[in-house]
Order: structure tokens, then sequence, then C-alpha cells
């Protein structure tokens, strides 16, 4: 009975192709099913970037400041950067197990998913780095590059956490998982980015006129929740059906790991 169960419940989730749409309606499920947990894990990643635009932004248009006023916004954006960066890692990696719980239709708990995210810290860190790294070279290299590398490296995080990779080693194991479905990957990219644009779009409407500084952040900061949340869901939906389709295997042979 326990083993029928099982597979019935698995089965929604070992479908043998990697299909754009099914990633983005089974991301939407999930992060429904588990909202509180997954905003507010969001938020935290989320909230030095959002603080960091709001500096920037008003840098921008004090025009009258003097240079040290701009150096002090510099070294800000800075820090600022490398605090949201580090923080985004490891958010992505404790969304990661929760959403992998969900998906096993098991108990998301945020103690065990942020201990499964900080145990796999430094190999994250590293992996931000040398990632980081080669896609600034891929951006300065007119551009295109960038998107190129990004595509090939959308589910090192995943590969880096699940199967307990080095930094270039996931990054070779996501260029492998995403080989043969790239054009999809980058599709499912470009419609996530495209989103969380209009939405931003609109927001920036909205606190134009209302003009409220804490209306603004708290807006802002929202809809970088939103989108950090149900973009890591996504990553993880992403690495299961690249897996299925390359692989066959199910979900609790991916997520055995966490057991």
């Amino acid at each position: 009975m326990t083993d029928t169960a099982n597979t019935t419940m698995s089965a929604p989730f070992a479908e043998s192709d990697f299909r754009v749409g099914r990633v983005i309606g089974r991301a939407a499920t999930i992060l429904s099913q588990h909202f509180v947990i997954f905003f507010l894990v969001a938020v935290v990643a989320a909230t030095p970037m959002v603080l960091l635009v709001q500096r920037n932004l008003e840098a921008l248009a004090n025009r009258t400041a003097g240079p040290d006023a701009f150096i002090e916004t510099f070294i800000m954006i800075g820090v600022g950067m490398v605090l949201a960066g580090v923080l985004a890692l490891l958010t992505q990696a404790v969304m990661l197990h929760a959403a992998f719980q969900a998906m096993r239709h098991r108990p998301v708990s945020f103690g065990d998913s942020l201990r499964v995210g900080l145990a796999r810290a430094l190999p994250i860190l590293g992996l931000g780095i040398v990632m980081g790294v080669l896609l600034l070279l891929g951006f300065i290299a007119l551009v295109i590059p960038y998107f190129i590398l990004l595509t090939m490296w959308w589910v090192a995080t995943p590969a880096c956490v699940v199967e307990r990779t080095g930094p270039w080693t996931s990054l070779q194991r996501s260029a492998e998982l995403t080989r043969g479905h790239r054009w999809k990957v980058f599709g499912l990219m470009f419609l996530l980015f495209l989103i969380n644009g209009i939405a931003s779009q609109i927001v920036e409407v909205v606190v134009g006129l209302i003009r409220i500084d804490v209306v603004t952040i708290l807006g802002r900061l929202i809809v970088a929740a939103l989108y950090t949340a149900f973009g890591a869901i996504a990553v993880v939906m992403a690495y299961h059906d690249l897996r299925v389709a390359k692989e066959g295997v199910d979900i609790e042979q991916i997520a055995a790991v966490f057991d």
C-alpha cells in the first residue's frame, strides 16, 4: 500500500520531457501551497538589493552631493552587492530543499531547509564566485556569451546541492543537463525576466504616484521577493525535469540525498 501511494504521489513529477509550461505551472502550484515560508525566505534574499537600488537612485537624484558622498555611495553599493549575492545563493539552497520536500509531499520545515543550505554554504559560495566572474567576462564580451553561459549554467546550484559537487563540476553538470534543451531553458529564463519586468514597471508607476519612500521600498521588495521565490522553485523544477528526461530517474531517487 505504501509503495503504491508513493508511486501515485510521485507520478505527476515523473514525465520524460522538458516543457516550459509544466515547469511554470508546477512552480506556481508549489509556491501557492507553501507561500509563507518561500516568501519570507525570499524577502531576506531580496532586501539588500532593494535597499541598494533605493540608495543608488537617491544618490543619482542628489546631483549636488560632493565627492565624498559619491565615494560613500559606491562603497555601499559594493557591500550591498556582495551581501545580496551571498544571501541569494544561500536562500536559493534553502528554497531548493523546501521545493523538493514539497514535490515529495513531505512537510516543509524552515529549520531542515536552512540546515541543508548551510551545509553546502562554502561550495555554493565558491560556485557563485566562479560563475559570477565568468558571467561578467561573458557580459563584457559583447553580452551574447553572457546569455549563453547563463543558459548553460542555470541549474548549477541544484547540482551543487543535490549531487554535492564542487563549483566547477557543478557548472559542467549543468551544461550536460541543459544540452539539447537550451532554447527551452533560455525561453523559460526570458519568460521569468519578462514577467518580473512587467510587474516591476507596474509597481514603479504606482509608487511614483504615491511618492512615499516606505511604500516605494515595500512595493519593490514584494515584487523582488516574489520573483526570487518563484525563480528559485522554477530552477528546481527545471533541474528535476532535465534529470528525468535525460536519466529516467524519479523524484525519490533525486532527493534521497536529503534523507
